[in-house]
């Protein structure tokens, strides 16, 4: 966690259509892999924003009455864009992963204050995944939130006292 939190109370709302969806995207010797993106990252999302933010709550509408009781001062939505795939024909899962993350920060009533974005990479080789076959995901997921991190602790526009 950061040692200087944003002194803000923020949300973060993913619409339940996104947490369902279903990701396929490439693996080795020309197979593919299945994923859901939002669903997969989404404690960790939380976690690393309570690590930018003093106070962090979900929201699972965008309810405005929700949000004025809990003193909303943004509402963070994550947008997430995965690539994936192996150098090995012989192995499906994929040796390379990629994910570009966006958040989209916005005041209460939607209008867009800032849009952060880094990109994520994370890579296993056989004897690394054998006994974990999403390694690589997961390494660039934990990539992408830690530069997310560094990269909302230093967007000026949410930085405001």
């Amino acid at each position: 966690p950061s040692s200087t939190l944003i002194k803000k109370n923020v949300a973060y709302y993913v619409d339940p259509t996104l947490t369902a969806k279903i990701v396929k995207s490439g693996g080795g010797g020309g197979d593919s892999v299945r994923y859901t993106p939002y669903k997969d990252t989404e404690v960790s999302y939380y976690k690393m924003l309570t690590n930018v933010f003093t106070n962090v709550t979900r929201l699972t509408t965008l309810d405005k009455a929700q949000i004025a009781k809990d003193s909303i001062n943004y509402i963070i939505s994550p947008d997430i864009v995965t690539t994936s795939s192996s150098s090995s024909p012989f192995t499906w899962p994929p040796t390379q992963f990629d994910i570009t993350l966006t958040s989209k920060i916005t005041d209460p009533e939607g209008k867009v204050i800032a849009e952060p974005s880094v990109k994520g990479s994370g890579s296993a080789t056989f004897s690394e995944f054998k006994s974990d076959f999403s390694l690589s995901g997961k390494r660039a997921a934990e990539d992408a939130l830690l530069k997310m991190q560094e990269k909302l602790l230093a967007t000026p526009e949410i930085n405001t006292p």
